[in-house]
């Protein structure tokens, strides 16, 4: 196995924190493991360790994800939910942008602020967000994880960062964990964590195909943790205890939908027509001259011809019965009945899709979608609402959930292009990391229409506490908890409201009895 060296020329201390991460406790007995990282325990040898049986089953998880994805209901569902978190603005507005706000000057200068926005501004524009964020997020909430290969230059890494960061194929990534245990005390002694890429995935049949061939396969690279920023979903599965994704829970109720919809279908092919029931009197004939005679009656009375949708022409079918043709059976005149033709009626209930629509509510369920917009007359209101439902209340939650598991992403970039280049340490990032902030562009009528609102109601509490003011409630306690205005926006307020008093700009103008 080819071993990938890109990052092992960087000291430890230079990503990582080595007494806080790297360092194993002498009672530890487990890892948090929410990264879907395979674990292996001991040493190994990583020359003969065989990767394909674990690394294969993640792969058609991540085939069976996106095969699920491709059915129209599902995908609908998906856009709905990365719409809902990833909408662009004007032309000129940034999708994602970064917000430091949060963190005091003690802990991040100003000057620095501005460094560690250039730097965002070079990832995003190495991203592509403008035109990729799209996508990038719809691939992440559909295979549950992403996967991403960062590029330097190792002459010049303080000085360019981050040349370029290469999008991976998740199904060819697996994390792995090597966990040695001490066979004493049974704590862990120390813990490995790398990544194996390998794009050496088939199918059987291509195995079978290529078995004894000259077909050459890529060598698996095992890279350091530190080269790949992988994010999960921070799910995994209780047996398995692979990543797993966000419609994990909704491969059953897609594939139930889907056998639904076709049985539906053909229940209208085949119980929709009327169809003759033919009762061929056979009196006196032998079992073997009986069935003859109704062969050829068959034979002669069958349809000769059926139109094949798949190539729009019409065929010969004459020795094939389907599922629309008449039913011919013997009877014997000894029962009182001859020869009869009656007709089968067709089928009733033909337009009754209950089941159908039970099983699309049961699929909206699990991609977490509320199921009110299902209705086809459901509208979006751009008036004042009084009350938003408790579906769309849970889903709006679920959307913020979804893009914190995103932005983890994002985190890692940054993080490696502020360490490489030597903005600040790793003590200094773990300080603000957890205050770093980031704003998805947003519908900008509604998010003006959102304000509005906000305003209006924070206005009218307003009015109701306005005799209460400087008896139960002071001005500060007002303007913090009832306005919700910052220290920054305080003061600035107050020094404008000062320069307009001073300047007298707004003040109305003097009635003719001299009033106001």
């Amino acid at each position: 196995m080819q071993k990938n060296t890109m990052f092992n020329w960087l000291s430890k201390k230079s990503l990582h924190d080595e007494d806080k991460i790297d360092s194993i406790h002498s009672n530890q007995i487990a890892t948090n493991n929410d990264d879907g990282a395979v674990e292996l325990e001991d040493s190994i040898n990583e020359f003969i360790l065989n990767y394909d049986f674990t690394y294969n089953n993640q792969a058609d998880l991540i085939e069976r994800y996106r095969e699920i994805a491709s059915y129209n209901e599902v995908d609908f569902a998906v856009e709905d939910i990365v719409n809902e978190a990833v909408t662009f603005g004007d032309d000129d507005e940034a999708p994602v942008t970064i917000d430091l706000s949060k963190i005091d000057e003690a802990d991040l200068s100003e000057k620095i602020k501005d460094v560690v926005y250039e730097k965002w501004d070079k990832i995003a524009d190495i991203l592509d967000l403008n035109s990729t964020i799209h996508r990038r997020f719809k691939d992440f909430y559909v295979d549950g994880r992403l996967s991403y290969q960062k590029v330097v230059d190792k002459n010049q890494v303080a000085k360019n960062g981050l040349l370029d960061i290469i999008e991976l194929d998740p199904r060819y990534v697996t994390k792995y964990r090597n966990i040695q245990y001490s066979k004493q005390t049974n704590t862990i002694e120390d813990v490995l964590e790398y990544f194996i890429y390998n794009e050496n995935i088939q199918d059987d049949t291509a195995k079978n195909t290529k078995k004894g061939s000259d077909a050459q396969f890529k060598e698996a690279l095992k890279l350091d943790k530190d080269a790949i920023t992988y994010i999960t979903s921070g799910m995994k599965d209780s047996k398995t205890g692979y990543a797993i994704s966000w419609l994990h829970k909704a491969v059953k109720p897609a594939n139930q939908l889907r056998m639904m919809e076709n049985a539906l279908v053909v229940y209208r092919i085949s119980r929709a027509p009327e169809r003759r029931v033919f009762y061929v009197d056979v009196t006196g004939l032998t079992k073997s001259k009986a069935e003859q005679y109704m062969k050829n009656l068959k034979a002669n009375y069958r349809n000769r011809m059926s139109y094949d949708p798949e190539s729009g022409s019409f065929k010969d079918s004459r020795h094939l019965q389907t599922m629309q043709e008449d039913y011919w059976l013997p009877r014997n005149s000894g029962t009182g009945k001859g020869t009869e033709v009656s007709t089968l009626a067709g089928g009733s209930n033909l337009g009754d899709i209950e089941d159908v629509t039970y099983f699309l509510k049961r699929l909206y369920k699990a991609l977490n979608i509320p199921v009110s917009r299902l209705e086809s007359d459901s509208i979006v209101s751009l008036g004042r609402d009084t009350e938003i439902s408790r579906d769309e209340l849970k889903f709006g939650k679920f959307v913020s959930k979804v893009k914190k598991r995103f932005n983890m992403m994002f985190l890692d970039l940054i993080k490696t292009e502020l360490i490489l280049t030597r903005v600040m340490t790793v003590q200094e990032w773990n300080k603000i990391k957890t205050k770093i902030r980031f704003i998805y562009s947003q519908d900008m009528y509604l998010e003006e229409q959102k304000k509005f609102e906000m305003l209006r109601d924070r206005l009218e509490i307003l009015r109701d506490l306005n005799e209460y003011v400087d008896k139960y409630y002071s001005h500060d306690f007002i303007r913090r908890e009832i306005l919700k205005q910052t220290d920054e926006e305080i003061d600035e307020q107050d020094k404008l409201i000062e320069e307009e008093k001073k300047s007298k700009k707004y003040e109305p103008p003097e009635d003719e009895s001299g009033g106001f």
